[in-house]
């Protein structure tokens, strides 16, 4: 278990060996009662430039497959962000509550999230605050959208149709000198903890990741706004698998089909020719991917 209260008594030999610790602190937006003081400015405005929302959303759920499990906290962070320099200006709002999911919480789920049978009985998403949230048609951001998108698009059916980012594969975290993806950790190997017992602490301390690497941000809306294609192989015959693996291609089990993705329609074409040259790929697809239909469950 992690010590909870700074080594105070260590002080004469970290003056001594500084080289030999490490100073952690906790991420300012997740002190105790900070939710009181919204709205918080990050950024100054500048004048005439496009403003626009964004809200950051993080779900914990009964387990991992949105149409048998259900959703039992939900939290959610609307910003204002300056789409021109791509940085995050203000925290305006946030909304956090649990959801009684009509049966027993598994114990691996309690013990991971700390939330009990006894903290969600009898409690309601307020749906109404939720799409208030969403005014606007925010840029709906997770740190790992598919994961939270089908969760929430199932819950909420008429919020389904929104533009979502994700932070987990939308940015290159490994261009940003991260040798990990994991929220948690992407804040300790910058000098940051936080203590996440609630959704919306985990949002905040994500927007506070976006917010100390703005260009981590500007991948992400940059990324959100292109529109994407994957190619799938269907119909290939089983000899030509090495060739496609060797081409980057990837197979997905569920499908029973090989794909690729690629950034452009351009790029998706000439995948097709490529595949016409080693089989008959009549049946071959492009599907092509924005923001809107991103990360949904197909």
């Amino acid at each position: 278990m992690a010590k909870e209260a700074f080594p105070l008594e260590k002080f004469d030999e970290i003056r001594k060996n500084p080289e030999n610790y490490r100073l952690l602190q906790r991420i300012p937006l997740t002190y105790p009662g900070i939710e009181e003081h919204l709205p918080l400015s990050l950024n100054e405005k500048v004048e005439g430039e496009r403003i626009h929302h964004a809200v950051f959303l993080d779900t914990e759920t009964t387990g991992m497959l949105p149409d048998k499990e259900r959703v039992i906290e939900l939290g959610m962070v609307r910003v204002t962000y300056s789409f021109d320099r791509k940085i995050v200006l203000s925290i305006d709002e946030f909304y956090d509550e649990f959801e009684d999911p009509g049966k027993p919480i598994p114990m691996e789920i309690q013990e991971l999230t700390h939330i009990t049978d006894d903290m969600v009985k009898g409690r309601h998403f307020d749906e109404d605050r939720v799409a208030a949230m969403l005014a606007g048609r925010p840029l709906v951001i997770a740190h790992n959208a598919a994961f939270d998108r089908p969760f929430f698009d199932r819950r909420f059916p008429a919020l389904s149709d929104l533009s979502w980012g994700c932070s987990l594969k939308e940015v290159n975290w490994d261009a940003l000198g991260s040798n990990g993806t994991k929220l948690e950790y992407l804040n300790l190997s910058r000098g940051w903890f936080y203590n996440a017992h609630r959704a919306y602490v985990d949002c905040l301390a994500l927007i506070w990741i976006m917010h100390i690497e703005p260009e981590a941000f500007s991948m992400l809306v940059e990324h959100a706004l292109k529109k994407t294609c994957r190619v799938l192989a269907v119909g290939s015959p089983f000899d030509v698998k090495d060739k496609l693996k060797a081409q980057g291609y990837r197979y997905d089990g569920q499908r029973k089909t090989w794909y690729i993705d690629v950034p452009s329609e351009e790029e998706a074409q000439r995948q097709i020719a490529w595949l016409q040259g080693i089989y008959n790929a009549s049946q071959a697809v492009i599907e092509i991917f924005t923001a809107k239909n991103r990360f949904k469950t197909r």
